[in-house]
């Protein structure tokens, strides 16, 4: 089975129909769910993601993603320790100092790193950046 990381962006991109990756996102999703792929994020995606769809689309929209996102078998979501935050922080955000890195971001490429993830779900070049691969419609 194939675990691909999860960013924000993808996860913007395939909840909003204006989103200008939308059809792409949902093209990529669809193929690689029915290949049998898991989606791994952690806690602080879901919450960035409750924060956009709160200000986009309000709080009963926030709360149904939300839900959806947990309830669903394709995604395997992560708690976030302060241990993997001082790893994200030395390892991505000091090291790659001239980067805007996120917290989030940088906590998802420690968490790919810990699991063995050379492959997200995004659509910004952070994720090349540091080093790992974008899940794009060639390779599904």
């Amino acid at each position: 089975m194939t675990r691909v990381a999860i960013d924000t962006g993808a996860l913007l991109a395939l909840a909003s129909p204006r989103d200008q990756y939308h059809v792409r996102a949902v093209t990529i999703a669809r193929r690689f769910v029915a290949l049998g792929g898991r989606w791994v994020g952690s806690v602080l995606v879901l919450a960035e993601l409750h924060g956009h769809m709160l200000q986009r689309r309000g709080p009963t929209v926030a709360r149904n993603i939300l839900s959806t996102l947990r309830q669903d078998p394709a995604y395997e979501w992560r708690e976030v320790t302060v241990d993997l935050i001082d790893v994200a922080n030395s390892a991505w955000l000091e090291r790659f100092g001239d980067q805007h890195f996120s917290l989030t971001d940088a906590v998802t490429f420690a968490l790919m790193k810990r699991e063995r993830i050379k492959t997200a779900f995004a659509f910004d070049q952070d994720f090349v950046t540091a080093g790992y691969r974008l899940l794009d419609e060639s390779a599904v």
